[in-house]
């Protein structure tokens, strides 16, 4: 087990027990496309104390509630199929699920609620745009990323999957961080006391949810699944 140690970074610590994400996303410390600052460094531009956080997350393994299976499996030590099955029935599954209601309910509220609030319909067009963004990737993940995975971890090596197609899925994976980022800000950090009806309740409720699984999804393939990659492309086994 990794130290809780001011120098773990957030990606290993949430790799190694990932039920830490839970605090993670609480304190709104980013481990997915900024895992690899370390826990020091992350609470200190959030302002938060890194010894009090550790104790958080140490409270996980005293006496936090019972593990979910699948929050709790092992991603960094199972197999590269089995991940990638993971990330396409779990997390793409759910995106796939949730976009198109959660598209509805940013058109209903922007409709109702939108004269005098200009914020609702750009929430709506970010989250539209994001959309826009996430499809299509998913697509190509499930086309040509993942079975090129498959293929390097059976046969040791795979014509289709180079170190600069490894990169070109992180970098899209942090461009899509910082549109989650700016839909959060436009969406006033999903304050259900802020909600202007039950529908507008529905969809900060949904929106911090989507993030949280998104948060979750990228670090697995960013800080898990990517690294195994490259050390697999460089011959490191």
């Amino acid at each position: 087990m990794i130290p809780l140690e001011p120098t773990a970074s957030l990606a290993e610590l949430a790799a190694e027990r990932p039920a830490r994400a839970r605090i993670f996303e609480r304190l709104r410390l980013d481990y997915c496309c900024g895992g690899a600052q370390t826990l020091a460094a992350a609470c200190a531009d959030r302002g938060l104390d890194a010894a009090t956080v550790a104790e958080l997350l140490e409270a996980i393994e005293r006496d936090g509630p019972p593990a979910d299976p699948v929050e709790e499996r092992d991603w960094a030590r199972a197999p590269i199929d089995e991940l990638c099955e993971h990330i396409v029935s779990v997390h793409h599954q759910r995106l796939r699920e949730e976009m198109p209601r959660i598209g509805e309910l940013t058109a209903t509220v922007a409709r109702v609620h939108g004269e005098g609030r200009p914020e609702l319909e750009m929430v709506e067009r970010a989250f539209a745009a994001l959309r826009e963004e996430l499809e299509p990737h998913l697509a190509e993940e499930e086309r040509d990323l993942f079975p090129a995975c498959r293929a390097l971890e059976r046969q040791g090596a795979a014509a289709d999957l180079d170190l600069a197609t490894v990169d070109r899925h992180q970098a899209e994976h942090e461009a899509v961080g910082r549109k989650l980022a700016a839909l959060r800000e436009l969406a006033g950090g999903y304050q259900e006391a802020e909600a202007l009806c039950s529908t507008h309740l529905a969809l900060l409720t949904a929106l911090s949810e989507f993030e949280a699984d998104l948060h979750r999804h990228v670090h697995e393939e960013n800080n898990i699944l990517f690294p195994r990659l490259r050390g697999l492309i460089a011959g490191g086994g």
